[in-house]
């Protein structure tokens, strides 16, 4: 029973802690989100042809947050000395590495199985986002280990998670609709405005998704990793020799 309960009590965890430290949160991941929503509004005009770089620089942005996320989370020690704490190095580029891969991966995985089985249905696309998400869910412990410096116990760590697989996706579902509903209720202010007022309206809505929704889900999934990782491998984090 405390195997299947420790996503859920992970999760409950992850927001509260990122509700505790909204604001060391927020004044670093909303340059992030910022930037990648300038990169991906460029994207669409005059960057269209450079969309494999911009593909690289968003991953290395959100690399750079994730990483100092993770070490902020299981790292209390190192909190206070910190600092602003983004930076750019090896462990960023390691984590940024490890992501492409699971993005192109997750891309032609997917390509192929809407080949095999056909898009034509919104249901259909909800099963080929769930099996591609589901064949890389048993390595998401590659992310925590990358920003601590610790091994990558491959096999270690999707066993740990194949373990308790029935219970994280249930959790993670969970997760997923109180996002969704909590979204709504902070969006309800701008979609209010906006009958009286579109273009107040619409301004509402980006300040609430840029500096309240998406970091806070970034942050918020980060922690859940975070905690996941430590509590299911007992994990003493120690810096490396």
């Amino acid at each position: 029973m405390i195997s299947e309960l420790r996503p859920t009590i992970c999760l409950f965890d992850a927001f509260r802690f990122v509700l505790a430290h909204r604001w060391s949160c927020l004044i670093r991941a909303v340059p992030i989100i910022l930037i990648t929503g300038i990169m991906a509004f460029l994207e669409t005009s005059i960057l269209a042809a450079t969309e494999y770089f911009t593909l690289v620089m968003r991953e290395i942005l959100y690399a750079i947050f994730a990483v100092f996320w993770h070490r902020y989370v299981l790292r209390p020690d190192l909190r206070a000395q910190m600092g602003f704490g983004l930076a750019f190095g090896l462990r960023e580029i390691k984590f940024a590495a490890a992501l492409l891969v699971f993005v192109v991966t997750s891309y032609l995985l997917g390509r192929s199985l809407a080949g095999a089985v056909g898009v034509s249905s919104i249901s259909s696309v909800f099963v080929v986002i769930a099996v591609v998400y589901l064949a890389f869910l048993p390595f998401i412990f590659l992310f925590p280990a990358i920003a601590l410096d610790q091994p990558l116990q491959i096999g270690v760590f999707a066993r740990r998670i194949l373990d308790m697989i029935v219970p994280l996706v249930g959790t993670i579902f969970m997760g997923f609709v109180a996002v969704v509903g909590i979204s709504i209720l902070l969006y309800l202010p701008g979609i209010l405005i906006a009958l009286r007022n579109p273009d107040l309206g619409d301004l509402v809505i980006f300040l609430t998704s840029s500096f309240v929704i998406a970091p806070f889900v970034l942050a918020v999934t980060i922690t859940f990793v975070s905690f996941l990782y430590r509590q299911s491998l007992g994990v003493v984090i120690v810096d490396p020799a």
